[in-house]
């Protein structure tokens, strides 16, 4: 059995696709090993040229299952533009992922055999954070980990945004202006990712392929993908939507995937299964969430705190909340982390003085947060263990205080898309209902929030007051 070379889904992909593409296909092939047959077409869409000598497709993405080899597709893309003078900014979700490609690009400069390259290398630099390969003719490199504030101040002419799936709206709305005014004057972003899981924090991958899907927009997408979940033990379609399936991808590995994944996670992550909008019917009104967007933070009220752990035991997101006594609230997402609970504890209980109670909720870790706070002398009154009545009850407060308009919150791109796309999830067996993950998007940071709102609105505490009436 062969794997399909051939995309599964395309749009708006270059109808002329003349240009340099079978260029740089050669020219990686002399220091990375031979393309599949499949790269070179992706090379081809990125590196079309329109009557006017500009890329033809100046936005492209693309969606594969993972390690089928699209980081070629980034070497390649990359050598062939810094040769050319470009000034390329390679971003990336995970610093291991930066440092890889980093090290596979420089080492082919810095390697003294390779003489044309080496005698064009002006230098390599080496800080963490601060990568890039410097060329004499103008060409650059930079490679960095996403944040909201990278890339701004600098020009650049291509940014590469690879592991895609995790880019958030700020994250973007930083990077994009760095190529508005690059040296070519000839930009071009390119999106390299996978499905979202529930728990990526990022919206915008999913964005751009619900527009291009909808005919809203005119960036060339280029997907490897399954159209529904299916059956996961059929191999054809392994091969169906793994183009370097048996090459670099291993079949065992593959073979070992499809025993411990249930089906829903082997379609997303091996078949490139973009799960439709879930069925289930959203927890709040997206309109409600808008309506209740504050510029500035409160500053005054009961301040609380929600720990939510995921229930994988891997992350954990908190928040805290402001409320007035018979008035206003108001939530913030204070951090989404691992499942580490000694920062966490040592945080809270820095700020013990000032919070009138904590909601920790999770299966494996509540337990344990809640003893470290308890060792270090956090007030065991002020401590509340989640249980399926009081997230009932947290949940149902959380949406009656948004539709009433009293409760308010500050932009935040991950709490923004927890509160607008979790759904309701059954819980407790009474048909009362919590926060699920939706479509694209994980619930833990909304439930923090109204673990955080509940906490502030039962507890009786109220140590600020008490600080004020003491002073």
């Amino acid at each position: 059995m062969e794997p399909n070379q051939t995309p599964t889904y395309e749009a708006n992909i270059p109808e002329d696709l003349t240009g340099d593409g079978a260029m740089a296909a050669e020219l990686a092939a002399l220091y990375f090993g031979e393309p599949m047959p499949w790269q070179p077409h992706l090379l081809d869409v990125m590196l079309a040229r329109d009557s006017h000598d500009k890329f033809a497709a100046p936005e492209v993405g693309i969606s594969i299952p993972r390690q089928n080899g699209k980081s070629f597709i980034v070497r390649a893309r990359c050598l062939y533009g810094a040769l050319n003078g470009e000034k390329i900014l390679y971003t990336c979700h995970h610093g291991d992922t930066s440092d890889e490609m980093f090290q596979e690009l420089s080492a082919i400069f810095e390697d003294e055999e390779n003489d044309e390259l080496h005698d064009l290398l002006k230098h390599v630099r080496k800080t963490n954070g601060k990568q890039a390969i410097v060329l004499k003719n103008g060409g650059l490199i930079r490679f960095t980990t996403r944040t909201d504030s990278g890339g701004r101040g600098k020009s650049f002419d291509v940014l590469i945004l690879d592991e895609a799936q995790e880019l958030t709206d700020s994250q973007q709305a930083a990077l994009l202006p760095s190529i508005s005014a690059g040296p070519k004057h000839n930009p071009q972003t390119i999106y390299l990712g996978t499905p979202p899981d529930p728990k990526c924090t990022g919206t915008v991958f999913r964005s751009l392929r619900t527009d291009i899907r909808k005919g809203e927009s005119l960036m060339a997408w280029v997907e490897w993908g399954a159209t529904e979940v299916g059956d996961k033990h059929d191999r054809a379609r392994w091969y169906e939507y793994n183009p370097s399936l048996g090459t670099v991808l291993s079949v065992k590995a593959v073979e070992s995937e499809c025993n411990q994944m249930q089906p829903e996670v082997f379609a997303r992550e091996r078949l490139g299964y973009w799960a439709p909008t879930a069925g289930a019917k959203l927890a709040l009104n997206p309109d409600d969430w808008a309506k209740a967007l504050r510029e500035e933070p409160m500053e005054d009220g009961k301040l609380s705190f929600g720990v939510k752990f995921d229930p994988d035991g891997e992350r954990a997101a908190i928040s805290w909340a402001l409320t007035e006594r018979n008035g206003g609230s108001y939530v913030e997402l204070y951090d989404i982390t691992d499942a580490s609970t000694g920062p966490i504890a040592d945080m809270l209980i820095r700020n013990a003085d000032e919070i009138a109670a904590v909601f920790i909720d999770g299966k494996g870790k509540t337990e344990t947060l809640v003893q470290r706070l308890k060792d270090g002398h956090f007030p065991a009154k002020a401590i509340m263990a989640g249980t399926p009545a009081t997230m009932q009850a947290a949940s149902a407060m959380f949406k009656d205080e948004l539709e009433a308009g009293t409760l308010t919150h500050i932009e935040s791109p991950a709490l923004d898309a927890s509160a607008t796309g979790s759904v309701k999830r059954d819980i407790g067996g009474n048909g009362g209902w919590g926060f699920g993950d939706g479509d694209g998007c994980m619930s833990i940071p909304v439930e923090s929030a109204a673990g955080a709102l509940y906490a502030g609105r039962t507890t009786k505490r109220e140590p600020r007051r008490q600080q004020e009436a003491n002073f």
